[in-house]
């Protein structure tokens, strides 16, 4: 069995198996626009059990929820302030659709090619740069000299499948009870194998967020605090649309919703108080 990686140092490289800072990780997912735009962040909990926390995100991503704590920039900001500021490693979320400038919405035309290009001119030749994008031969057709090439072939990195290496990871590292044709997002993965390992039921995604059967010390509680700093006024008037969409970023489909009802039952529960919410939390584990 492979030990789980030191989330202090950033050993995605290694992971993968190779020297170069550069790094392209295709996920599909990010070609999803409209409708059909979700779980386009399903990967960062992954990246983040390698120390990578700096992410750069278009803010059509950021939906109020998160699953992990990360530093975030958005795509808008480097674009209109530059990348003088950043900081590495950096993980920079970008679809080809991004780069090429053909992905619009009501208010802006999202153009990252100039983002990218500065990025990769100024990073630390030695410093983790990963580009997740939905393409394994992403293009920036205004730069690059010739027609049609990829970009990375300037610029010396490799380039893997988030697929492949999450089912690495799960292979040598978790005992989840979910397929993986449930979800790509670890973190879905990390709670199946808690709860499986405290021999409740772990096989689906609504089962994990069953508030009344799962252990104090589940992940699962996590999120329920992040919602509640993110709205201590309440002044939302859905709140349980609110969650469902929120989870729009990080799950590919199905029972959002009957997750979103079991976190707002919680939240409502305890009024919406955190204080109230440990002594839930911790008085439940103890009387089970």
């Amino acid at each position: 069995m492979m030990d789980p990686p030191d989330s202090e140092t950033p050993a995605l490289a290694d992971f993968i198996g190779t020297r170069d800072s550069f790094l392209v990780i295709r996920d599909p997912q990010l070609a999803k626009t409209g409708s059909q735009a979700r779980a386009q962040l399903r990967s960062l909990p992954f990246l983040a059990q390698f120390g990578l926390r700096n992410i750069a995100h278009p803010g059509i991503y950021d939906n109020g929820l998160r699953l992990v704590e990360y530093d975030l920039v958005a795509n808008e900001t480097l674009r209109e302030n530059g990348v003088d500021d950043v900081e590495f490693p950096l993980v920079h979320y970008v679809s080809q659709e991004m780069l090429t400038g053909e992905l619009q919405d009501e208010d802006s035309t999202f153009d990252e090619q100039d983002v990218v290009r500065r990025l990769l001119r100024a990073r630390p030749t030695d410093t983790t740069y990963v580009l997740v994008t939905d393409t394994s031969t992403p293009k920036m057709p205004r730069l690059t000299k010739k027609p049609g090439k990829s970009f990375i072939d300037e610029f010396e990195c490799s380039v893997a499948d988030y697929k492949g290496l999450l089912k690495r990871y799960l292979q040598y590292n978790l005992d989840s009870a979910l397929p993986l044709s449930t979800t790509q997002n670890l973190y879905f993965h990390q709670v199946s194998a808690h709860h499986k390992r405290a021999g409740i039921e772990a096989g689906s995604i609504p089962d994990l967020f069953d508030y009344t059967r799962i252990p104090a010390d589940s992940p699962a509680w996590d999120p329920l605090y992040y919602l509640i700093r993110e709205d201590v006024d309440q002044v939302l008037e859905d709140y349980s649309e609110r969650i469902r969409e929120a989870l729009r970023s990080w799950t590919e489909r199905g029972p959002t919703q009957k997750v979103a009802n079991s976190m707002l039952d919680m939240i409502e529960r305890v009024d919406f108080e955190e204080d109230r919410l440990d002594n839930y939390r911790y008085r439940h584990q103890k009387d089970t």
